[in-house]
């Protein structure tokens, strides 16, 4: 079976009739006709009986259609990544980031490099730390934008800079008034967090469990944006990173450095030994580290 009998075969299929399958194909119903009975005779099976509403596929159709379907697919996603290969040469960048820095601090960084580059085409993805880093060592996409907690033998790194964990208060909170947060203010509060291999969480477990301090359970989000929310419906007390602090600033919040201070490293990575582009190499110059955390609601003032 060629590809062509593949596609006529799943048109006839699809549609249930030869002339429709014509259609669909944008070629002539003789043509479908003739398309058939050839993969029938190189097959040596019938597919499709004649009836007096038109055609019905038999058993062995219905059963050849399921692994047809698959096949078909398949074909279609390898057009489409020999298609984002072509891209790729002739100015595409694709790059995923973790979601925190998809929300505004990589979207600037993109549209600086767009306005220098109009001609570059940037595919933007969000993807947590360890997906990144499977796309990119697969060489599904260019350059990934995350935490990166051990060395991986196929990919090359550079440290970006570091994000800072801090506290999302609802903004009528009793520890509103403190200017940074300690683990034994967070006595008996229930905290909203990301999920167990977040980091951020993580390091602050650990300050809490060090400091013998009492903690409600804590409420699981997928998201920073999430945990804001929480907080701000009075779930309890979020530890969220700088830059979903500084998205969500002004929003029934108020954020709080903590003590000790919680600084997780980003880092731009790249398959190792992959040959880069010019335009992969300077969108990766081009990035610039996002404003520091300076406490207050989150924001630059």
């Amino acid at each position: 079976m060629n590809y062509r009998q593949v596609e006529v075969f799943k048109a006839i299929m699809d549609s249930g009739s030869i002339t429709e399958a014509a259609t669909m194909l944008r070629i002539s119903q003789p043509a479908v006709s003739k398309a058939l009975k050839l993969l029938e005779d190189e097959l040596g099976l019938r597919l499709f009986s004649r009836t007096t509403k038109g055609i019905a596929a038999t058993e062995e159709a219905r059963a050849l259609y399921t692994e047809v379907e698959r096949t078909y697919f398949g074909m279609q996603n390898l057009a489409r990544f020999a298609a984002s290969l072509r891209d790729r040469k002739q100015g595409r960048i694709v790059v995923s980031t973790i979601p925190a820095l998809g929300l505004a601090w990589l979207p600037a960084m993109v549209a600086r490099f767009s306005a220098a580059h109009p001609d570059v085409t940037i595919s933007l993805q969000s993807s947590n730390s360890t997906d990144a880093a499977r796309l990119v060592g697969t060489g599904e996409i260019d350059l990934g934008i995350a935490q990166l907690r051990s060395e991986e033998y196929n990919l090359s790194r550079r440290k970006l800079f570091d994000l800072e964990g801090v506290i999302a208060l609802p903004e009528r909170h009793r520890l509103t008034s403190r200017s940074e947060i300690r683990a034994e203010d967070l006595a008996d509060e229930a905290i909203v967090g990301l999920g167990l291999d977040d980091e951020f969480r993580r390091r602050l477990s650990q300050a809490l469990d060090g400091a013998s301090v009492r903690y409600r359970s804590m409420i699981d989000a997928s998201l920073g944006v999430t945990v804001c929310t929480l907080v701000a419906a009075g779930c309890g007390v979020g530890i969220v990173d700088s830059e979903a602090a500084r998205t969500q600033a002004g929003k029934g919040l108020v954020f709080r450095a903590f003590s000790p201070r919680i600084r997780v490293p980003i880092y731009l990575f790249r398959q190792r030994g992959r040959p880069t582009s010019k335009l992969v190499e300077a969108f990766s110059a081009s990035l610039l580290p996002p404003s520091p955390f300076r406490g207050g609601d989150g924001g630059d003032d």
